[in-house]
């Protein structure tokens, strides 16, 4: 069964359990939404090591996706660039912290490492779209069928997030599932 790290499902954990306790989301509402085995991880302490299911992110994010995006999914890609900025101020993943002159490669060499370390059972790949243009890049990800689509928007915004650190022009990430078991993320540079 794939899974997500339990340092990407720790914020969202704790912003359900923010929603509770602020009066946002009472039980009978969690009962509704979330399934047994989500409802006790809201009651434990995230370890950042384990693995969590993926059915449980997807289903956290889609209640906090209701109740506090609205139902916009821009939401969820601001989740994931919120995620990124918080990974990288941790210092848990030192790679976040090191400064490449090269866009293509300070992603590239992150993502295909850091994307496996986060959600279990994937493979990603690292493409420029063009060798002439070393912003301009695609990673191929490789994921279970059950992958979340969800978990693609957040994905999204962590690598655009990391695509715009120590740069002076914007670059813009989007996604698309290409099938079941393949999503594709391509970065351009604007303007």
């Amino acid at each position: 069964m794939a899974g997500i790290k339990g340092t990407a499902i720790d914020s969202l954990v704790a912003d359900v359990n923010r929603l509770v306790q602020e009066g946002h989301l009472r039980a009978d509402e969690l009962e509704a939404h979330l399934r047994p085995e989500d409802l006790e991880i809201l009651g434990q302490k995230v370890l950042a090591s384990l693995w969590y299911p993926l059915g449980t992110y997807e289903r956290l994010t889609q209640l906090m996706l209701k109740v506090e995006g609205r139902g916009k999914i821009g939401y969820v890609v601001e989740r994931g660039r919120k995620a990124a900025a918080r990974l990288r101020g941790s210092g848990i993943y030192g790679q976040l912290a090191r400064d490449r002159s090269k866009l293509g490669d300070r992603i590239g060499r992150i993502m295909v490492t850091l994307g496996p370390a986060i959600y279990q059972d994937t493979h990603w790949e690292f493409r420029f779209e063009s060798p002439e243009l070393a912003t301009d890049f695609r990673i191929e990800t490789h994921v279970p069928p059950a992958f979340p689509d969800l978990a693609r928007y957040a994905a999204q915004g962590f690598i655009e997030y990391l695509s715009n650190l120590d740069r002076t022009s914007t670059v813009v990430v989007t996604s698309e599932r290409a099938s079941a078991t393949l999503i594709v993320f391509r970065a351009k540079l604007r303007g």
